[in-house]
C-alpha cells in the first residue's frame, strides 16, 4: 500500500470485499439507499477490485461460501467493509421474517478471524427513541429492539472497526466499545463549479416532512420576509400527510415539488442556500444528514438550526450559518444577507473549497486507512 496525502489508497489494483445484508438499489432516493450504493462506486474509484456480496438470502449466502473457499485457499482482500441495515441484519428479506439471521455477521466474523480486518457502517439508533414507536406497534417494536442490541453485541467481536455518522452517535450507542467506532459521514459527488445565484434569499429543502422533519418556522420566516422564496421538495405521498400542517402558513413565497434525481437541477439552479433549518430533537444532535453533503456538492451554503450535528459542521468549516430555530432568527438572516451580497459571496467560496474535502471517493479512503492503516 501507498501514503498519499495521510490517506491508504492501493499501491495497483487490490481486491476488498463490500457486503450488505441487502440488494442494492442504484436508483434509490432515500439516505440510507443511497450510501451504500456509492460507498461500492467509490471504492473502485479508489483503485480497489470490488467484490460484492449483496442480494436476497439465498444469493449472499451462495457468495459467501464462495467467497469463504477463495480465503481459505490462501487469496488474499486488504479488507471487509460492510454496511448495516436499517433494519435488524436478520430481518432484511423482504418477507423480514428472521429465516436465517446468522450467516451475514458470521462472515464479518470469519473474516476477522482469518485475518482480514472487517468493518460495519451503522447508521443510525432511532430505534431507541420514544419516536420509534409512532411508527412501529409496541409488541413489534419489543422483538425489533432486541434484534438491534443483537447485532450490535456480535459487532463486538465480529468486526474492528464500526463506521458511524458522528462519535456523538457512538457515545449513544448500546452495547458498543467506542473504542472500536470511527466517524464516516455522508460524502457527495460534484462536477465542477456552481455558480453563486444572485437571489441570496432563495432557500432549498429536500427531504421529508414527517414528524422527523417539522419546518413551520422555516416557512414562516419565508412568508414573511420580502424577496424571499422556498422550493420545499418532498415526496408526494409524504406530503399529502403532512399538508393540513402547513396550510395556514403557506403562501405566494413557497413552492411545493415532489422531483428527484436529474429533475432536481434546475431548482438547484436558482436557489441559493440549502436548508436544514428543522425543528431540534435529540435524534438530531448526533445524526449527519446526507442532504448536508448534498447540498455542498451542489456548490450551496447551507443554513442549520444550533445545536445540531449539522450546525456544528457549518459553523466549523465556515460553510453556511448556524441559528436558532425561530423564524425571526432565520428572516433576519435572509435580509441580512439581501443588503450585503458580499457575506453570501464569501461563504460560497468557502464551499467550493470545502466540498472536495468531502466526497463519497474520500470516505472510502478514510474507511480503507482506518482497517488497515
Amino acid at each position: 500500500m501507498m501514503k498519499e496525502g495521510g490517506k491508504t489508497v492501493p499501491a495497483s489494483k487490490q481486491s476488498m470485499i463490500f457486503h450488505v445484508p441487502y440488494k442494492l438499489n442504484p436508483g434509490a432516493t432515500s439516505g440510507s439507499a443511497i450510501r451504500p450504493v456509492r460507498m461500492r462506486q467509490a471504492f473502485e474509484d479508489a483503485g480497489y477490485v470490488v467484490e460484492e456480496i449483496a442480494g436476497d438470502a439465498l444469493t449472499r449466502k451462495r457468495k459467501i461460501r464462495a467467497l469463504k473457499a477463495r480465503i481459505r485457499r490462501g487469496e488474499r482482500f486488504e479488507f471487509v467493509y460492510s454496511e448495516a441495515s436499517t433494519m435488524p441484519t436478520a430481518l432484511t428479506e423482504d418477507h423480514h421474517l428472521p429465516l436465517r439471521p446468522f450467516f451475514d455477521i458470521s462472515f464479518l466474523k470469519f473474516c476477522t478471524t482469518h485475518g482480514i480486518p472487517a468493518g460495519v457502517f451503522y447508521r443510525d439508533i432511532y430505534w431507541q427513541y420514544p419516536e420509534y414507536l409512532n411508527s412501529v406497534n409496541r409488541i413489534v417494536a419489543m422483538g425489533t429492539r432486541a434484534l438491534y442490541r443483537w447485532d450490535l453485541i456480535r459487532y463486538q467481536s465480529a468486526v474492528s472497526k464500526i463506521f458511524v455518522p458522528s462519535m456523538l452517535m457512538a457515545e449513544k450507542m448500546p452495547h458498543t466499545n467506542i473504542l472500536q467506532c470511527t466517524a464516516l459521514p455522508p460524502g457527495a459527488s460534484y462536477d465542477g463549479d456552481v455558480s453563486a445565484v444572485a437571489d441570496t434569499s432563495a432557500l432549498l429543502f429536500v427531504g421529508g416532512t414527517g414528524p422527523y422533519y417539522r419546518m413551520e418556522e422555516c416557512v414562516r420566516a419565508v412568508e414573511e420576509t420580502p424577496g424571499a422564496s422556498l422550493v420545499l421538495c418532498t415526496p408526494e405521498n409524504l406530503w399529502v400527510q403532512e399538508r393540513a400542517r402547513y396550510s395556514d402558513l403557506i403562501g405566494t413565497s413557497t413552492e411545493v415539488i415532489h422531483a428527484s434525481g436529474n429533475g432536481l437541477d434546475q431548482y438547484f439552479a436558482r436557489t441559493a442556500i440549502g436548508s436544514l433549518f428543522l425543528e431540534p430533537i435529540e435524534y438530531r444532535a448526533f445524526a449527519a444528514p446526507l442532504k448536508l453533503y448534498e447540498y455542498l456538492s451542489r456548490g450551496k451554503p447551507v443554513v442549520a438550526v444550533q445545536g445540531s450535528l449539522a450546525a456544528e459542521f457549518v459553523e466549523k468549516h465556515g460553510v453556511g450559518w448556524a441559528i436558532p430555530y425561530s423564524a425571526a432568527d432565520l428572516a433576519a438572516l435572509l435580509e441580512r444577507l439581501k443588503a450585503d451580497p458580499a457575506e453570501y459571496a464569501a461563504v460560497h467560496a468557502q464551499v467550493l473549497r470545502v466540498r472536495e474535502q468531502h466526497t463519497w471517493k474520500a470516505r472510502a479512503e478514510q474507511a480503507a486507512h482506518a482497517l488497515i492503516g
